[in-house]
């Protein structure tokens, strides 16, 4: 029989380091684009398009009355790019309930560690987006003379 205390299980520790690996999980599905809907046209036709909107919104084709966009289909990235962070902010408050009540494993921190790691790759890869479209809008603007035929 041992003199010393029992030491609590890492229960908060445990349920957190859980809800941080589904929130890692959840984010590589989101990046890698595994559960988006096929595309019905290629890259360079959806451009193409964003150059002829572009185009009639300068020249005042929009003028008249548009008809609604139809919905696309179900597009699961959505609905894992709200579920994500959500459960990556659990996984941290558990960590840190655990880390509070001196739960003795190192689950708490690989609780904290995955929560922040997959709201961390989560914000990289829309900056990495939202860089990747301002690139190809500048480069549409600045083609705009050869879509116009002046």
């Amino acid at each position: 029989m041992s003199l010393a205390a029992d030491a609590p299980r890492a229960h908060f520790g445990l349920i957190g380091f859980f809800f941080g690996v589904v929130a890692l999980l959840a984010a590589a599905i989101m990046t890698s684009g595994i559960l988006m809907p096929e595309t019905q046209q290629s890259i360079g036709t959806s451009i193409g398009e964003i150059a002829r909107d572009i185009k009639a919104a300068a020249t005042g084709a929009f003028t008249e009355s548009a008809a609604p966009p139809e919905p696309g289909p179900f597009d699961p990235t959505k609905l894992l790019a709200i579920v994500t962070p959500v459960l990556a902010a659990i996984a941290v408050i558990l960590g840190g309930v655990s880390v509070y009540r001196e739960e003795p494993t190192s689950l708490p921190k690989l609780a904290i560690g995955f929560g922040l790691g997959a709201v961390a790759m989560q914000y990289v890869f829309w900056m990495a987006l939202l860089i990747c479209g301002a690139v190809i809008v500048t480069a549409i603007i600045s083609n705009m003379d050869s879509i116009f035929d002046i």
